[in-house]
């Protein structure tokens, strides 16, 4: 089962995003700002993370900035949510490495539709975990 991280100041956008994530077959955890993301983000291997952009502490840019030097997060999708919806602060987001931002309000079909996609595309982009390469006649081995 895929894992999403959400992290927003307002309890009643964080429970309609994990709503939406959970009817894609995602299990939701959630951070209520962006330091407890961070903080969780340095033991969690999420599937996705969605951050709203104007939160207390670290914005969700800020968060997405970090992510993206992170090794172990470094091909996780993450979405930005916020009211902010000038062509400059859209920029902003996706040059800090954000997937999509999603501007609200938003519906929940829309959170479904792009959660889904982006699951699908990691899912599809990851290597074998192990690869069995058998030997072939006249070349020597190791």
């Amino acid at each position: 089962m895929p894992l999403a991280l959400i992290a927003d100041d307002d309890a009643d956008i964080r429970d309609l995003l994990s709503l939406a994530v959970g009817r894609t077959g995602a299990q939701t955890v959630v951070a209520e700002d962006g330091r407890e993301a961070v903080h969780m983000l340095e033991t969690l291997s999420p599937d996705v993370v969605l951050l709203d952009v104007q939160m207390p502490g670290l914005s969700g840019i800020e968060v997405c900035w970090w992510i993206r030097r992170q090794r172990h997060l470094l091909d996780v999708p993450v979405i930005l949510v916020s009211s902010r919806t000038s062509p400059f602060e859209i920029d902003a987001g996706l040059l800090a490495g954000a997937n999509s931002y999603i501007t609200k309000p938003f519906s929940p079909a829309h959170i479904m539709a792009v959660v889904s996609q982006l699951l699908m595309e990691r899912t599809e982009l990851h290597p074998p975990s192990v690869v069995v390469i058998p030997s072939l006649p006249g070349i020597p081995g190791d």
